[in-house]
This record gives C-alpha cells, sequence and structure tokens, in this order.
C-alpha cells in the first residue's frame, strides 16, 4: 500500500530530516513539533499535488470529449455533475497526514491504530474518485449514444453507469472488510442463513432488479418508443433498477416497476414497421358514377407516387352506402420511423386527396337530412298487381345484366 511505502521511506530517513530541521531552525525540536511543522508541510504539499492531479484528470476527460466531437463545456456548466477536486484532495490529505505519523511520539499500537484509518479512508476516498469519474463518463456515453443509429444505446447507457457505481462500492466493502480483518467466510455465510429472510423482505426490489436485466437482455423497448404495458401507454423516457419512467400522452410520468415486465406484454408501439391508417372518404350521393371511379383510381395512383406508403397492399374502394353519403375506404400503411413522421406522411396523403376531390368537381358529404313536403291530397289508389311486380323485377333484371356487360367486359 502507498500510505505504507510512505511511511517506510520516511522512518528510514528521519533521522536525517531531523538533523536538517535543526541545523535549519538552530533549535532542538520535539518528536511532536517535527511532526506538526513536516505535517503543515506536507499538506500543503498535497493541496498542491491535487491540484495538479485534479487539472489532469479533466484534462484527460475533455480530450476524450474533443475527440468524439462532444461539447465539454456542457458538462462543466451541469449543476448535477460532481467535482473531481473534493475526492482527490481527500485521498491526497490521508496520504499527506499518514506520512507525517512517524514523526509524532507516537506508541505501536496507536500509530497501528492510526495508519489503518488512514488506509479505510484512502480505498474509501478511491472509491469516491471512482464514483465520480463514473458520472462523468456516464454522461459521456450517454451523449455518445444519442449519436448512435441504435435507441437501445440510450437505454443500455444510464443503466450501465449505475452497475459499475454499485460494482466499485461492493469491491470498497470488501476491501474495507479485508483491512479490519473482519471474516469474510462468516459473513458470507451469515448472509446465506439470512439470505431467505432478506430475500422475502425485498422480494420486489429483487424482482424489479431482475426486470431491468430482463430488458437489457431482451431488448423490448428502448428509449423513446411508444409502448403499451397493460393499462399504460406513452414513451419511454428512463430505465433504472426499480421501475421504469414512461411519459404519457397526457404529459404525466408514469413509473412502471420493473417486476411486471418480466411477466406484462409489451406492445412497442415504436418497433412498428408499417403504420396502419384506415378511414373512409365521404361523398356526396349526387357524384357521378364515372368521377367516382376517377376518384378511387387517382387516390391509388397517390398512394403509388407517395414516398412513405407501402405500395405492395393498399385497399381504395367504395365502400358503404351511408344515411347521407358514399363512404370510400382507404386502408393504407405508412414506413415511417415515428409517429410524428406518420402524422406528417397522413397529412401529406390526405391534402393530396382534397386537391383531387377538387380538381374533378367533387364534394365530400357531411351528415345531412332532407325532408319532402307533399302538398297534394293522397289518393286511395290501389296496390299494384302480382304480374305487375314481376314486370319490374324482370326489368331490373336485366337492366343489371346490361350493367355489367358494358362496365364489366
Amino acid at each position: 500500500m502507498i500510505t505504507i511505502s510512505f511511511y517506510v521511506i520516511i522512518d528510514k530517513n528521519r533521522n536525517t530530516m531531523d538533523t536538517f530541521i535543526m541545523q535549519f531552525i538552530g533549535v532542538p525540536v520535539s518528536g511532536n513539533m517535527l511532526g506538526a511543522i513536516f505535517a503543515f508541510f506536507v499538506v500543503i504539499f498535497g493541496v498542491v499535488v491535487a491540484h495538479v492531479i485534479t487539472y489532469m484528470l479533466v484534462h484527460a476527460v475533455r480530450l476524450i470529449y474533443t475527440r468524439n466531437q462532444l461539447d465539454f463545456s456542457l458538462l462543466q456548466s451541469s449543476e448535477e455533475l460532481p467535482q473531481l477536486r473534493s475526492p482527490v484532495q481527500f485521498v491526497i490529505l490521508i496520504w499527506s497526514l499518514s506520512a507525517s505519523l512517524t514523526f509524532f511520539e507516537l506508541s505501536e499500537p496507536v500509530l497501528n491504530f492510526c495508519l489503518k484509518t488512514a488506509k479505510v479512508l484512502t480505498y474509501i476516498g478511491f472509491v469516491w474518485l471512482g464514483l465520480r469519474l463514473t458520472s462523468y463518463f456516464q454522461v459521456f456515453f450517454v451523449e455518445k449514444s444519442k449519436k448512435t443509429a441504435l435507441k437501445f444505446d440510450d437505454l443500455l447507457a444510464p443503466l450501465l453507469g449505475k452497475v459499475i457505481k454499485v460494482l466499485l462500492i461492493i469491491v470498497g466493502l470488501i476491501s474495507v472488510a479485508e483491512i479490519l480483518n473482519l471474516p469474510l467466510a462468516s459473513l458470507l455465510a451469515g448472509l446465506g442463513i439470512g439470505g431467505i429472510a432478506i430475500a422475502m423482505a425485498a422480494k420486489d426490489t429483487i424482482a424489479n432488479i431482475f426486470g431491468s436485466l430482463t430488458v437489457v437482455a431482451d431488448r423490448p423497448f428502448s428509449i423513446g418508443d411508444w409502448v403499451k404495458i397493460k393499462d399504460v401507454e406513452g414513451t419511454v423516457e428512463h430505465l433504472g433498477f426499480r421501475s421504469t419512467r414512461v411519459r404519457t400522452f397526457y404529459n404525466s410520468l408514469v413509473s412502471v416497476p420493473n417486476s411486471i415486465l418480466l411477466t406484462a406484454s409489451v406492445d412497442n408501439m415504436g418497433e412498428r414497421r408499417y403504420r396502419r391508417f384506415n378511414t373512409m372518404l365521404s361523398i356526396t350521393y349526387d357524384t357521378p358514377v364515372e368521377k367516382i371511379e376517377a376518384f378511387c383510381a387517382g387516390i391509388r395512383e397517390l398512394i403509388d407516387l407517395h414516398t412513405d406508403t407501402r405500395k405492395d397492399y393498399y385497399l381504395v374502394h367504395l365502400n358503404e352506402f351511408s344515411a347521407s353519403s358514399l363512404d370510400i375506404l382507404l386502408y393504407v400503411f405508412f414506413q415511417t420511423p415515428t409517429w410524428e413522421a406518420e402524422l406528417a406522411a397522413r397529412e401529406c396523403l390526405m391534402l393530396d386527396c382534397i386537391r383531387l376531390a377538387q380538381k374533378l368537381s367533387i364534394e365530400f358529404a357531411f351528415p345531412t337530412q332532407t325532408l319532402h313536403l307533399n302538398q297534394e291530397t293522397v289518393s286511395n289508389s290501389k296496390m299494384a298487381s302480382f304480374d305487375s311486380v314481376q314486370k319490374q323485377i324482370a326489368n331490373g333484371q336485366k337492366l343489371a345484366s346490361n350493367i355489367v356487360k358494358s362496365y364489366r367486359s
């Protein structure tokens, strides 16, 4: 350990340093006073070294950001990111104080206790520094993932940073336990015995962690995807160890426990290859048949010429006789990556349909009701005879046969 190395080096040269200081000030000094003087200068030196190391670390991070074409100024201006100076100064201060312990007249048990405490604090300082550096590089990977085509990187980068922080804390705790000579085997055995009780008490937390691991492994969604999870529908904003945050279309933020993701079905609307558009175009009843056919043919041509429509499957047909309109079915698929792009593609196609209707002098219908008032006196007419009805039926069948021969041959 570096602290012990400092102690050994200084202890070997203590007599030389004692002689030098006494010659420098001209009077003999006691061990405690010598330790205080040396500690003062070592702390001053440590502060300078801490500033130098901090500058080097920040410069290295800036260099990494610059080479990856990321804005380092945004990182420096972020109030959420802690500074690197504090943990570096803490570690250097511990080293400085531990190095000056040999100049104090301390008994061996007290000296060993102080050195062991210094080692524990040093490990804590390194873990602290590791957490700070992880925060910086977590932001780096988040910003880097925004420039990649894979949206899953936006989901993985924050979660990976949290995993690294947890591992750092675990390694730090194990190191401190070794320094304090704690029986790790007994502790692990105790955890194994009490693990059942802990697991029962924290089963929801464990299930949430496994849920987050399932999301990482299966990749059912990414940041920004439009998803439906049970009764929750919205856009994924964040994946954590405990929950996944979804921004609904009412602009509320819903936290979905990750344990639900283990059993619930996730409908990822953002992963659709094609987005269906199904609507009716209602036109007036007085529209001539020729114009209806021309209108349907024109809409099919608009779909073929549209840049974002599926060309191998779509339907455009006169579909229904409604109460106040003739309804034309428009059934088409858009190949767009996002909902915003889908809305833009819909708008483009619908505006083209309106322009086509205007060119053909076709009017769109709206719900109306016509009431006819007959001023004539109703006469008691006789009922039509059976032969007359049969003649009308035969005439209708003949006209239908002629229409089929004329328009479908």
